[in-house]
């Protein structure tokens, strides 16, 4: 136990969008089989020399681990290279690490991380008894936080999270619209008041984007 040791390390991009989609409960395990092509942002191949398509998967196949995405040399999937995924040209003995804003973008931002937001609200809410307010709901966040990091949240950290649940609500209720444009038609139908599960929806993304989330301890 004393000689025991790991380097802390971002983990890289497929493992990323692994880890979001187990913690949601919209991770297909299914092993083999073809490559899948998952969402991605629309203009991924505007500037490419040959003009390819890309429909996303629908069904199980939208959520297979990483490994199995499509991977073009000339325009490979943005997620990837986003978080530093070599491309297919080169030899590489050893990945590279960075910690951009482009990254932190992308885990908030990117269609598919957004989609992943959703089932993950749509879990808590199935797991746990709908509550009227979020700003008071702890037993969803805290639920929200443990699938995510494994492990409860501290009192400061339930705090923070009550509070920027609590704002987001008050927000997306002077906006309505803006509240419905985070649903899916499924959630739409949780139970819940449009406002109180959109500002999930946003908690959810906030958590998929801390650095502990992504990161090997």
């Amino acid at each position: 136990r004393w000689l025991a040791r790991q380097a802390r390390i971002r983990v890289e991009g497929e493992i990323a969008r692994d880890l979001a989609l187990t913690a949601s409960g919209l991770l297909t395990r299914e092993i083999g089989g073809p490559s899948v092509r998952p969402p991605q942002p629309e203009g991924v191949y505007a500037f490419t020399q040959n003009k390819k398509t890309w429909t996303a998967a629908t069904g199980a196949d939208r959520y297979r681990r990483g490994m199995y995405t499509v991977f073009f040399r000339s325009a490979p999937y943005p997620l990837l290279t986003t978080f530093d995924a070599p491309d297919f040209q080169t030899t590489c003995t050893r990945r590279a690490r960075s910690n951009t804003p482009l990254q932190a973008l992308t885990l908030a931002n990117d269609e598919a991380f957004v989609e992943i937001a959703r089932g993950l609200a749509k879990r808590v809410l199935r797991e746990v008894p709908v509550e009227k307010s979020l700003a008071t709901g702890n037993a969803q966040l805290r639920r929200a936080w443990l699938l995510c990091l494994q492990r409860e949240p501290t009192d400061k950290e339930l705090t923070i999270l009550r509070e920027y649940a609590s704002r987001q609500q008050d927000l997306l209720t002077k906006e309505p619209d803006d509240a419905k444009k985070l649903l899916s038609p499924a959630l739409a139908k949780s139970g819940a008041s449009s406002e109180s599960t959109a500002a999930l929806v946003n908690v959810a993304r906030t958590i998929l984007n801390l650095d502990e989330f992504i990161t090997r301890e």
